[in-house]
């Protein structure tokens, strides 16, 4: 088992943006130490509490101040970016980081971003499917040629090609079951977020669909994780309300969109999202983990990080340290 971690970097109580963005960087090169096997940055636009940067410059620094974790994004979505520039920045990226990087991209399920960006939410599927075709011609073919409903590509050449060939790896992001199919029809790796048995079956008849051996491929889910020595229902009396705030957010946005495989079906309430955060000591981490492990084919678990407002260089370096020795060593040999 494979060990990832990520933040959402959000920024509710408003600290000093350099500062703020330094103590993430820090403690992105305290997991790196720490053993984590690669470091993911997420992306979402125009957001109050500043979640999250642009993904491009932040990985172009985790490049400069890490040497061995692998690194990459959680996730770029895709149908809000040029794919043919997106290749190029990466391929940039992949040098820079000697050939560390992995990439991983979604369609989003946020209208907003969508709407500002002059798009219509329900293009979701189709601007996803031609983003996804238009990258892997970037980095394989040279020069590439697409014509499509978004794109119309002649003759185009990105240089430099990435350092790993034929292209760094790819995976996917998926929420649902549609989402889930596409990635193994594209035969990338597959970060999921759903532990329904439905959800992965998806994305396995999508690989055989694309001709591609599952055992050849990597499947992640993350779990929002604090190892503590203090009892479960203090910390999450303590961070109650940051909690509350990071799970409805999802809530929210994902209501907006309007498709009903993305509602978590809840009424929010103080104690809404309690079974969304895993708080305990390890063995209870590392039991309940493993009753998912044991029944998902699940090849990587990836921490989610602290939420936002925990203070970084206390609160969130104590847990994280405590996952990095008393969980992680274990999760490694499953």
């Amino acid at each position: 088992m494979k060990v990832g971690f990520t933040m959402d970097m959000r920024n509710p109580r408003g600290e000093p943006w350099k500062q703020f963005w330094e103590d993430r960087l820090w403690l992105f090169r305290e997991a790196e130490a720490m053993g984590f096997d690669y470091l993911m940055v997420q992306e979402h636009f125009f957001t109050k509490d500043g979640y999250a940067p642009s993904a491009t410059v932040f990985l172009t620094l985790l490049a400069e101040r890490t040497s061995t974790a692998r690194i990459g994004s959680y996730t770029y979505v895709l149908p809000l970016h040029n794919a043919a520039r997106l290749a190029q920045e990466l391929a940039l990226i992949d040098h820079l980081s000697d050939g560390r990087l992995d990439v991983t991209v979604g369609s989003g399920h946020r209208a907003l971003e969508y709407v500002a960006f002059g798009h219509s939410p329900k293009t979701r599927p189709s601007r996803m499917e031609e983003g996804l075709q238009v990258l892997l011609k970037a980095w394989t073919e040279r020069p590439f040629t697409f014509t499509g409903r978004y794109y119309d590509l002649k003759d185009i050449t990105v240089t430099p090609a990435p350092l790993q060939q034929p292209h760094p790896p790819l995976w996917v992001a998926a929420t649902a079951p549609p989402a889930a199919a596409r990635a193994g029809r594209y035969g990338a790796n597959l970060h999921g977020a759903s532990v329904d048995p439905a959800f992965h079956q998806a994305y396995r008849d999508g690989l055989a669909e694309a001709g591609v051996d599952p055992a050849t491929r990597r499947v992640s889910n993350p779990w929002s994780i604090t190892v503590t020595d203090e009892k479960p229902e203090a910390v999450w009396e303590r961070n109650k309300e940051l909690y509350f705030d990071r799970w409805d957010f999802y809530r929210q946005i994902r209501i907006e969109m309007g498709d009903p495989d993305l509602d978590y079906g809840l009424t929010p309430g103080p104690d809404a999202y309690r079974d969304f955060e895993l708080i305990g000591d390890a063995d209870t981490v590392l039991g309940t983990l493993r009753g998912f492990a044991d029944t998902l084919p699940l090849t990587d678990i990836v921490h989610s990080g602290p939420t936002g407002g925990v203070p970084i260089r206390e609160e969130a370096y104590g847990d994280l340290k405590r996952f990095a020795d008393r969980v992680m060593p274990e999760l490694k040999r499953w």
